[in-house]
């Protein structure tokens, strides 16, 4: 059965198109967080603003895609047509067309995700072991004159180095050590090629340098042991790769990350006009210096040449000093002269003639001779006065001659001498002893 409609009733409130718009895109904003989309690029262009428009599509369908400049700079690539991307924002409503599309905030090529976490994992790894410390970096000097450059030959990076190096750094010498810097050899020939620069007694410093790309094409510069030979080199390492948005491995174990391949090689060289400038001035400093001690030295010269005492008049005192020398060597020799003369003639006044000195000793000797006799009788005579007077005092002495004095000793019965009462007692028998004789006695009381 069919209902007729009566639009005369009462109805709610007409929205205008804006109106409808607006709810549909908060619904979708409620309804569609912030999610991930993948497809295929189509139709992408970039506006004088610099915003992207492209389509993503799918084997079933596509999907209106914009993406403003602020958030399109953080992307370290530039999509095309064909490009399998994955791009993350919100879903919306274009008010100006009514048409439904997505507000895109960041993107990646497909399939980017677990080697994106693999980066990751790598850089953390690599971080905790202590690789991209500064405290083990080289120092890098400010200017190099033999640079070793590990690229590809076919890279554009390379000519961008070289044109830098020549036109800033002339004086400088480049060797380049060939090396892929894309694809699955990659990693292999770059260790190869940085390992040949660092052996290479001329090589002062080694840049590592390519141009820009996605993250699988500059992959190699993710490698570990790329990584691992770059921190083990001895020589100082600068790596310039890609924009300065794209960020590898490779940078922060370098000893110095460059921006870009120009860029690296601006660091590892001074402009040849600020060296010239310099040399300028060094030279007019070095002109100024120099005079200035010409004229120090000058005036000192002139000072001393100043205070130089006339050479005449030092050699006329010289010679007067001389002079008096020589008269006063001659007086002390004449002097030291009359003092060995004198010495000489008391030296010949005391000398004897031998044959007279022999007689007069001989004539002492006769008398010694003959006067020998009674100086022997002499002595002799008083040595037995001597021995004779010793004698009698030892008689005088003698206890026999103490005991004709009238003095007598006691003994014991087994001949010790009774010096004390204390030595007797009651009972013993004595010997009393005289110069004629002795006898016994018995001790009755004590």
């Amino acid at each position: 059965m069919f209902f007729e409609q009566d639009f005369t009733a009462s109805q709610p409130a007409v929205l205008s198109v804006s109106e409808l718009n607006d709810r549909v895109s908060q619904c979708l904003q409620v309804n569609f967080p912030p999610l991930w989309v993948a497809g295929e690029v189509r139709g992408f262009t970039r506006a004088a603003s610099g915003h992207w428009y492209f389509t993503l599509k799918d084997a079933g369908g596509e999907l209106s895609c914009a993406m403003f400049a602020g958030s399109n700079r953080r992307v370290g690539f530039v999509p095309k047509t064909g490009d399998h991307l994955e791009v993350h924002g919100q879903v919306s409503i274009y008010r100006a067309r009514g048409s439904y599309q997505m507000v895109v905030d960041g993107m990646r090529q497909a399939g980017l995700g677990a080697l994106y976490e693999q980066f990751l994992r790598l850089k953390e790894k690599l971080q905790n072991e202590g690789l991209f410390d500064s405290s083990r970096k080289k120092p890098l000097d400010r200017i190099y004159t033999n640079i070793a450059v590990v690229t590809s030959l076919q890279a554009a990076a390379l000519r961008d180095v070289l044109t830098t190096l020549k036109r800033r750094a002339p004086y400088a010498k480049v060797c380049v050590y060939e090396a892929s810097v894309q694809g699955e050899e990659a990693p292999s020939e770059i260790i190869s090629a940085l390992l040949r620069a660092d052996e290479s007694k001329e090589t002062q410093v080694i840049m590592l340098v390519r141009g820009g790309g996605s993250l699988q094409d500059l992959w190699a510069f993710n490698d570990e042991k790329v990584a691992r030979t770059i921190a083990s080199l001895t020589k100082p390492v600068v790596v310039g790769v890609g924009h300065e948005s794209d960020v590898t491995i490779a940078d922060w174990v370098a000893d110095f990350r460059a921006a870009t391949p120009t860029a690296a090689a601006e660091h590892v060289t001074e402009n040849i006009q600020v060296l010239s400038q310099e040399l300028v001035q060094a030279v007019g400093e070095m002109r100024y210096a120099w005079n200035r001690l010409w004229m120090e030295h000058s005036q000192r010269l002139d000072s001393l040449v100043r205070e130089m005492p006339d050479p005449i008049q030092n050699l006329k005192r010289s010679a007067e000093r001389l002079e008096l020398f020589k008269r006063a060597l001659e007086t002390q020799m004449h002097a030291h002269w009359q003092l060995k003369a004198q010495a000489v003639w008391h030296l010949r006044s005391s000398l004897i003639c031998p044959t007279a000195k022999l007689a007069a000793e001989r004539d002492r000797l006769e008398r010694t001779e003959a006067q020998l006799p009674l100086l022997m009788w002499q002595n002799l005579s008083r040595c037995e006065e001597q021995r004779q007077s010793i004698m009698d005092l030892i008689t005088e002495l003698s206890p026999e001659a103490i005991l004709k004095k009238g003095y007598s000793y006691v003994t014991a019965s087994d001949g010790t001498f009774v010096k004390s009462t204390r030595d007797v007692k009651e009972g013993d028998v004595l010997d009393i002893h005289w110069h004629d004789g002795q006898a016994q006695v018995a001790v009755q009381k004590r």
